[in-house]
């Protein structure tokens, strides 16, 4: 359904309501789902607040969705009879497709970690009696934070102390502790707008998700991870970004997310360490190199907010858990991450290199075929009369979930970009994947 706020044959405030009642019957909106805050869908479709709250309570007296205390508004799970207002329009539940071919997955491959090695470490960790009678540290075991911040200055450039060091099961957990420390900024931009689970984080607390920077006091910015958004941040344009916040006085959230994973350079200086440890909150996790299922990830505070959360942090509870803590620090202790960063290395960049070759030996002259900078990640340049997004829904729909890449091309010449992470995809399954790949996309001559 297109919205046309010109239109003269609906009220805005109906056409907002029959569209997200499209979304929800026809199943794209499933139950559970949280809505866009009125603030920010007010932001996103650019009317006024008014209009969007009155289509929500219409939503909710037709039972489409519920409103939550202090939440907000989620999609419900109870068959709607339509309304007389909508009774003429048609709707009708479209099956999920099942995905045959996850070219978006950030899980691991089967072949990435040494289960045995890790069972060694737990088990290690385990005798340990004394240890594990007793909650951990609120901020995270002392001598944990101690190896981290050892590996980030040397192999990330930051500039910390152990207690600037803060750890927590996931990039949410810590975001949780973060928001009220700078909770009087009250606006955030996020550079990745697919983060949803960051972004319902900052709605939750009061945020205002902006759309673009210049309305904003926080930033909340993946310079190591932009697949939607193109090439990974140069170092001029981390100075450049450290200079513009300086002088407005922008608070940086750096999620540091696949920066080890750099195939044609070094890993750049994190933002943090480039701006002293100063203005920027640094994120990292532990998930992508060891497994999704060890939630163990990091924040570094600058001194700035370290009084304010010496205040708090009492109040929290550890997500993390212990016995994983006191094995990743022996696991980092004995050396084994960076093999285990070199093997994630060389398994990655193989399997890129076996994909680009199925790639362009099958669409040959009609394609460009190249290896991102991220060893994981084959840019898909396809020349064909869909827009990068079109092609990624019509692939969708068919099984097969790709990237969106939004860059401008060359003038007069229409492609459609698309990335495709090989990560969990075995590789056996490849050649079958390019095939339905080259079925469902609409090659021109």
């Amino acid at each position: 359904m297109n919205l046309d706020f010109n239109s003269t044959q609906s009220t805005r405030y109906l056409q907002v309501y029959d569209y997200y009642k499209e979304l929800i019957t026809a199943g794209r909106l499933m139950p559970g789902t949280k809505m866009p805050s009125i603030r920010r869908c007010a932001v996103q479709l650019g009317l006024s607040r008014t209009t969007i709250e009155t289509a929500y309570l219409c939503l909710a007296a037709d039972g489409y969705i519920i409103s939550r205390p202090q939440s907000g508004y989620y999609v419900t799970d109870r068959t709607v009879t339509a309304s007389p207002r909508t009774a003429n329009h048609k709707t009708s539940m479209v099956p999920e497709t099942k995905i045959v071919y996850n070219f978006t997955s950030n899980n691991v491959d089967a072949d990435s970690f040494d289960f045995n090695l890790w069972r060694r470490y737990i088990k290690s960790t385990l005798r340990q009696d004394g240890r594990m009678l007793t909650y951990g540290e609120p901020q995270g075991e002392y001598e944990l934070r101690e190896v981290i911040c050892r590996y980030v200055t040397s192999k990330r450039n930051a500039v910390c102390r152990p207690e600037n060091i803060v750890i927590g099961a996931g990039s949410q957990a810590l975001l949780n502790i973060l928001c009220p420390l700078i909770k009087e900024r009250r606006t955030v931009c996020f550079r990745d707008t697919r983060f949803a689970q960051g972004m319902v984080i900052f709605e939750d607390y009061g945020f205002d998700v902006e759309r673009e920077r210049e309305n904003a006091s926080v930033l909340y910015m993946t310079p190591s991870h932009m697949t939607s958004l193109g090439d990974v941040m140069s170092v001029e344009k981390r100075l450049a970004l450290l200079k513009e916040c300086a002088v407005h006085d922008r608070l940086i959230i750096e999620d540091d997310y696949d920066n080890e994973f750099r195939y044609f350079s070094k890993p750049i200086p994190c933002l943090q360490g480039l701006a002293g440890g100063e203005n920027v909150v640094y994120l990292s996790t532990f998930s992508k190199l060891l497994l999704p299922s060890i939630r163990l990830s990091f924040m570094i505070l600058p001194d700035s907010l370290l009084p304010l959360y010496g205040q708090k942090k009492a109040l929290y509870n550890q997500t993390a858990s212990k016995s994983e803590q006191l094995a990743l620090c022996q696991f980092l202790r004995d050396g084994h991450l960076d093999s285990q960063i070199r093997k994630l290395k060389r398994l990655y960049a193989s399997k890129a290199k076996t994909l680009s070759t199925l790639l362009e030996e099958t669409f040959g002259a009609q394609a460009q075929v190249y290896m991102g900078e991220s060893v994981f990640l084959v840019h898909l340049k396809l020349k064909c009369d869909l827009t990068s997004d079109e092609l990624c829904d019509r692939a969708a729909a068919n099984g097969i979930l790709v990237f969106p890449i939004h860059k401008t091309g060359k003038k007069n010449e229409s492609y459609a970009h698309i990335a495709l992470s090989c990560c969990e995809v075995p590789v056996e399954k490849f050649p079958d994947a390019v095939r339905l790949i080259q079925k469902i996309l609409p090659v021109r001559d």
